[in-house]
């Protein structure tokens, strides 16, 4: 098992986006500390918002850095030139959930509706196959039908609509869409 994790700390992807610039696709490491900090600094407050920890607190995002560790959280970063400008995140189960993970994303303002979104979620698809995971599942907020119709279109099925799930720091409430793939289909097997 360790070779793998060896192997996937050496991901790598590169695309050529539209306007001439390299994106590149590669696992978080120590040294993207200052980067990671900063990507979340220039979020807004909104974006920031739908997060489960306080990305806005730079000693949060820090932690995150320093408790680097593959087989409980693999962190995939974006980098166009040496600017950080994603974070999509696999979150393993643990115990009866071992067989699957969640899909969480953040991509910089000034980056999104170019398809390094829908890049880094197809290639933690491609991650959590390696690994031998079972599901993947996305929960996402129905005020962003946007990026739920993204991953409809890449294969995610919407499970359930939790009703007012979500409470923004104004209190309002809000719906989460669960969206799952099923990398392996036990469905009609007994």
């Amino acid at each position: 098992m360790g070779d793998m994790w060896e192997q996937l700390a050496r991901y790598r992807k590169v695309k050529t986006l539209v306007d001439g610039s390299r994106l590149l696709l590669r696992p978080l490491q120590k040294g993207d500390k200052q980067a990671l900090v900063d990507l979340f600094a220039r979020a807004s407050r909104e974006d920031l918002e739908w997060f489960r920890s306080d990305a806005a607190d730079a000693r949060v995002v820090e932690s995150w850095v320093d408790n680097l560790d593959y087989r409980r959280v693999f962190p995939l970063v974006a980098l166009v030139g040496d600017k950080l400008v994603g974070d999509a995140t696999l979150h393993f189960g643990e115990h009866y959930h071992s067989h699957l993970a969640w899909v969480r994303i953040f991509l910089d303002k000034a980056y999104r509706r170019q398809g390094i979104g829908t890049l880094m979620v197809q290639s933690l698809i491609e991650i959590a196959r390696r690994v031998g995971l079972q599901q993947l599942y996305g929960e996402i907020v129905t005020t962003q039908p946007q990026v739920i119709q993204g991953f409809l279109d890449m294969g995610f099925q919407h499970e359930v609509t939790l009703r007012d799930y979500f409470i923004t720091s104004t209190g309002e409430t809000l719906d989460m869409a669960i969206l799952v793939l099923r990398l392996v289909d036990n469905a009609g097997k007994f």
